[in-house]
């Protein structure tokens, strides 16, 4: 597999028909964020798109080419993996029998968004905390913590810098402190991911519906799709607060390098009763 580094989005999609989920494909595809790689550059058959830094993998293209197993021969521990067509999920339990757990993701349609009961949310906010559009010093902070509020925030970006210039968002201050952030995730030319934290001390007061409210109709003002794809169902049940449609739901896999691992999940499951 060689990496490119000339934009081919349009020409590399087709290679991920079953990808519609969100839009972390396409920003690679268009240069905005990650590496791409193909087993033949004139005429590929396999296309591997990566956040390398994250180790997340979407991989398409014809899952029989020997180049189809030699990607997944080289995953490092606890990757995750995403497919843009079928046949890839077979071919990974095959080469990682027993070193892989799938996750399910709650996908959504922003195509009914009310902008009215958006702006209810930005009004509803407790005392002492207040919602301010980015600034450069906002999203230098953010980078520069190393807490839960920091997790995952500004994927995409190479640098605050970067983010004011190519993205947007919303953070909730208390007494000056930002405790609340929702910006853009990766960006594209189709729309944008929607990201959104909250320290773990002030959740459950609104200001993720708040902060989040403000950058979907942001995005809305400027015709752009506020996308949303939650990895858990607390992520979920905001989206259809803000009135998100739900979506089919999908599963990505993470491969963790140990048949161990994977036992000890599903026995950590078994005697929970319930997904960890």
């Amino acid at each position: 597999m060689e990496t490119i580094r000339d934009n081919r989005s349009q020409e590399l999609r087709r290679f991920f028909p079953d990808y519609t989920w969100n839009y972390i494909a396409d920003a690679i595809l268009e240069g905005s964020m990650g590496e791409v790689r193909v087993d033949d550059e004139e005429h590929p058959g396999v296309v591997q798109l990566s956040l390398p830094e994250f180790k997340v993998h979407i991989l398409g293209g014809d899952p029989t080419r020997p180049a189809a197993r030699e990607c997944l021969d080289e995953l490092q521990g606890l990757s995750t993996l995403l497919f843009g067509l079928q046949g890839w999920k077979e071919l990974l339990y095959e080469v990682h029998e027993g070193k892989v757990v799938a996750l399910q993701r709650y996908p959504f349609s922003s195509g009914k968004l009310d902008a009215e009961k958006l702006q209810t949310f930005t009004s509803q906010l407790p005392e002492n905390f207040k919602i301010e559009r980015m600034i450069l010093q906002h999203a230098r902070q953010i980078l520069d913590e190393k807490g839960d509020l920091a997790d995952g925030l500004l994927l995409g970006f190479t640098s605050a810098e970067d983010f004011i210039e190519r993205g947007f968002g919303y953070c909730a201050l208390e007494n000056g402190k930002i405790v609340c952030v929702a910006s853009t995730g990766a960006v594209c030319s189709k729309g944008i991911e929607v990201q959104i934290n909250t320290h773990r001390k002030v959740r459950r007061q609104g200001l993720a519906s708040a902060a989040g409210a403000a950058l979907i109709l942001e995005c809305l003002e400027r015709g752009i799709d506020p996308n949303w794809d939650a990895a858990t169902e607390i992520s979920a049940g905001l989206a259809k607060k803000l009135g998100y449609i739900p979506r089919d739901e999908y599963d990505v896999y993470i491969y963790a390098g140990s048949r161990l691992l994977v036992s000890l999940r599903n026995f950590l499951r078994r005697i929970r009763g319930k997904d960890i």
